[in-house]
């Protein structure tokens, strides 16, 4: 494939070596490495949870990943809010229905035109803001079906197409129900603790980066395997555990990680690479696979960690530089 070139970038940068170059503009090192873990998590998982506290600017986050990707395009950013303003009113039930279908009306538009002919090759944003938990159940288990949550069962429906990536952002809270806590531990979940509040001036984003992007995500784990393999020239990794530093975090803290390495995993992995083998995170392929491991193994101790320890999901970001 020919290189993507604009005027103020070298023409040797892949077409994600770009996006990520945009995401990182003028960024501090744990910005660079929370962007682009954000960024390799929507490439392997549709859907991805910013928790953190209100304020620490994960509506701003989200927003710059979508002037990085798809511009100033109108209709590809789609925001769905909370209905928590409705339990001001004298009929929250009313009013929070009625907020509940005009976002699934609004869910169905998108997704609708993401499958029509006019929406191929186009990347789409949702977001779902500031959620209460009950509605992050709605949207991403019963709407879209992206948890394996098996209660309550709900009619099955078609996959979500490839080019609508949805991002949720979620207010921590120490007051989660067991179902709750079953839906953050099967979401990519990334704790944002503070992020710069103004956005980056950027350039409008080359042609046929989102048709990249939706190009180059992996979804299946024989593809995140040959794309290993291309990288590693092995069928066989090389072996992998926890850095020093958060091996030695996890035991001063009593955490037992899980280390397995699932179709998740392997495909987190692959999609930390590009098509032509470049690290995301780091220029040097083993640095860049530890970095990814790292990142996808703290992420699954923060889904499935007590509300009671909630304090270390800061302690934990930083650990993994975010």
């Amino acid at each position: 494939m020919p290189a993507i070139a604009t005027i103020d970038h070298a023409p040797s940068l892949s077409a994600e070596q770009e996006i990520i170059r945009r995401l990182t503009v003028a960024a501090s090192p744990a910005e660079i490495r929370l962007l682009s873990a954000i960024y390799v998590s929507l490439k392997t998982h549709p859907c991805v949870v910013l928790s953190g506290r209100a304020g620490a600017g994960k509506a701003v986050l989200v927003q710059h990943l979508a002037a990085t990707i798809i511009g100033q395009t109108p209709g590809q950013l789609i925001r769905i809010g909370s209905s928590h303003w409705a339990n001001h009113s004298g009929q929250r039930e009313y009013y929070r229905d009625l907020h509940t279908r005009f976002g699934d009306s609004q869910l169905n538009e998108v997704l609708s035109e993401a499958q029509s002919p006019q929406g191929a090759g186009k990347l789409y944003l949702v977001l779902f803001n500031g959620l209460a938990p009950d509605e992050l159940f709605h949207y991403l288990h019963k709407r879209l079906q992206l948890l394996p949550v098996s209660t309550p069962p709900v009619a099955p429906t078609a996959p979500p197409p490839t080019n609508v990536w949805f991002i949720a952002t979620f207010h921590q809270s120490h007051r989660l129900s067991v179902r709750d806590t079953q839906v953050l531990a099967h979401a990519h979940q990334i704790n944002v603790t503070a992020y710069r509040r103004s956005l980056p001036s950027l350039p409008p984003p080359p042609v046929g980066l989102q048709r990249t992007v939706i190009r180059d995500s992996l979804h299946d784990v024989v593809a995140a395997r040959d794309r290993l393999r291309t990288v590693f020239g092995s069928t066989q990794l090389p072996q992998l555990s926890p850095s020093a530093h958060i091996a030695g975090f996890l035991r001063w803290y009593g955490l037992t990680p899980d280390t397995t390495l699932d179709s998740d995993m392997w495909l987190f992995l692959a999609n930390s690479f590009d098509r032509h083998g470049h690290g995301l995170f780091d220029t040097d392929v083993y640095r860049n696979l530890q970095i990814a491991y790292d990142l996808r193994m703290v992420q699954r101790i923060m889904a499935q960690l007590d509300p009671a320890n909630a304090a270390l999901r800061p302690e934990l970001a930083r650990a993994v530089g975010c």
